[in-house]
């Protein structure tokens, strides 16, 4: 009797195979990748799947950089990289609906699967949706809407070559600068928060934590089993509008900033060898350290505080250093013998940061924005002027 039980579950789980295999023959598997947009979540673009059935005529997206903004402590989540993101469901149509309304050109790309590599994303997206299986924890380089596509063709169709002969030479931070030009403040913050682990040069694969850079490995891509065929079987532009990431440059860049301030701090510098000082000058310096210390406490928290991989190891703390506050204390409180041993210090690091800053030079191991140059050179002449060196000297 189990030897014809066993039989009727045999035949019974064929029959559900060759079903399923039927039915996903008019099943369309697509890869849509979505132009990046002028806010600042969106400059990145996005990718999300698509899956068509045109036998049940069920058209919907599954997208995984979905967030809940009534999250209780959303903002705190958010900054510490603890925010749960989400895969979430929605109809075709209303999906290009906001694509269109933004003017954000739309991609798609057709998987060239067969039955068995359908049914299996299928299935993986379908325990995905379920509730205690749809939050994930985000991550900017490694875990996001575009590498959790990639990840669930790797897991599913097997064999797959992305390099094809070809090779990156490229780092997280050079890729994500390409889309933050014309953002100056964007791209001078961002330089400061991400640290050293953004300077790595990465595969072919893990370029594709960026939606355009997934586009492109799909349209390279082969899956490599007993016949060689591409993954990519037909390309469409769905939505097509003029695009330009690069935003109209402003006026007040951080350039234009630290350049006056640079000017100003030579002025006073000036002032400071003649022997004159002025109060205003005192509580210009002390917004300085204010504005040094909130600066070292945020990079700080960022590498300890937080979740994110990207802010980690972040070598700016050598010029946005808590030292400084520390010389400024010590000035105050007469420490003349410790404030002149870390002046020489911290004055040899700025130094150091100055040069590294150099484009094409790049002594540390984490690139630095070209704007630390200027920045350096400030806290040099401070540094300087606190020392009392040259105090009294005619010019």
């Amino acid at each position: 009797m189990k030897y014809y039980h066993y039989i009727f579950i045999l035949i019974l789980s064929t029959s559900y195979s060759y079903s399923q295999s039927q039915s996903n023959k008019d099943v369309t598997i697509s890869i849509l990748t979505c132009a990046p947009g002028h806010e600042l979540y969106s400059i990145y673009g996005h990718n999300a799947i698509r899956i068509v059935n045109d036998e049940t005529g069920s058209d919907r997206v599954y997208n995984y950089g979905t967030f809940d903004f009534n999250t209780p402590g959303f903002a705190i989540k958010f900054m510490r990289g603890k925010l749960p993101y989400l895969l979430s469901s929605v109809d075709f149509y209303d999906f290009m609906r906001e694509y269109e309304y933004f003017h954000r050109s739309v991609t798609e790309q057709i998987l060239n699967l067969d039955s068995l590599q359908k049914q299996k994303i299928i299935k993986y997206i379908s325990l995905n949706m379920l509730p205690e299986n749809r939050e994930y924890k985000y991550d900017f380089f490694m875990d996001n809407c575009a590498t959790r596509l990639r990840d669930i063709i790797n897991s599913n169709v097997f064999n797959i070559n992305w390099d094809r002969g070809r090779t990156s030479h490229k780092t997280f931070r050079q890729i994500i600068k390409q889309y933050q030009k014309g953002m100056p403040w964007t791209d001078f913050g961002i330089d400061l928060i991400i640290g050293s682990p953004s300077d790595k040069i990465i595969t072919l694969s893990e370029e594709a934590f960026i939606p355009d850079y997934l586009s492109d490995a799909i349209q390279y891509a082969e899956i490599e089993n007993n016949i060689i065929r591409p993954l990519q079987s037909k390309k469409t532009q769905i939505l097509n509008f003029d695009h330009n990431n690069e935003m109209s440059n402003s006026i007040f860049s951080p350039w234009l900033l630290f350049i006056l301030l640079f000017l100003l701090e030579i002025v006073i510098l000036i002032k400071y060898f003649r022997g004159e000082t002025t109060l205003w000058v005192k509580k210009y310096d002390l917004i300085w350290v204010i504005l040094i210390t909130l600066g070292s406490i945020l990079l700080l928290f960022m590498w300890f505080g937080t979740d994110h991989t990207a802010t980690g190891k972040n070598f700016n703390l050598l010029w946005c250093s808590p030292l400084i506050p520390l010389i400024w204390y010590l000035d105050l409180y007469r420490s003349e013998w410790l404030r002149n041993w870390m002046i020489i210090l911290l004055t040899i690091i700025l130094i150091i940061c100055m040069i590294n800053a150099i484009p094409g030079i790049q002594i540390l191991k984490q690139y630095f924005h070209p704007l630390v140059m200027v920045i350096t050179a400030i806290l040099i002449f401070k540094i300087f002027r606190w020392s009392k060196i040259f105090k009294g000297i005619n010019v």
